[in-house]
Order: structure tokens, then C-alpha cells, then sequence
């Protein structure tokens, strides 16, 4: 598991034209465009959240102690 917003602050030039690959705990691979974050005081589940849009246009929340890395892909 990951800290989420340490690993995004380590993303320069993070924007929706970022694409991003999420590695999560059941080693599903996810690739798409980064949508945005939510922290944890903002979120209803009170887990820090990435929303990707998937490249199969999906809109996806991956919560924070679902992901354990984050690479940029472009």
C-alpha cells in the first residue's frame, strides 16, 4: 500500500492529459487518464482517492489502501 498523495506529488505536470498505470493489492493493472484525487477528510469513506478514467472509458475511484504503485505511462 501507498501513501497516495506523496506518490502524486512526485508526478510533475500531473493533469487529466497524464496517463497513469495503477498497480493494485490484487495485482489487477489499470491504465488511464488521471481524473483527480480526493483526500481523506473530503471523502465519505474516509480513504484518500484517485478517480482514473480507464482507457475502456470507465471512470474509476481506486481508494488509497487499494493501490500499491503508481507509474506515469505518458
Amino acid at each position: 500500500m501507498m501513501i497516495l498523495k506523496e506518490g502524486l506529488k512526485k508526478i510533475t505536470n500531473l493533469n487529466n492529459n497524464t496517463v497513469l498505470k495503477v498497480t493494485c493489492i490484487d495485482n489487477e493493472v489499470i491504465t488511464g487518464y488521471f481524473r483527480g484525487y480526493t483526500s481523506a477528510v473530503d471523502n465519505e469513506q474516509e480513504i484518500a482517492q484517485l478517480d482514473i478514467l480507464a482507457k475502456d472509458n470507465n471512470y474509476l475511484g481506486l481508494l488509497e489502501n487499494e493501490i500499491v504503485s503508481i507509474v506515469v505511462v505518458k
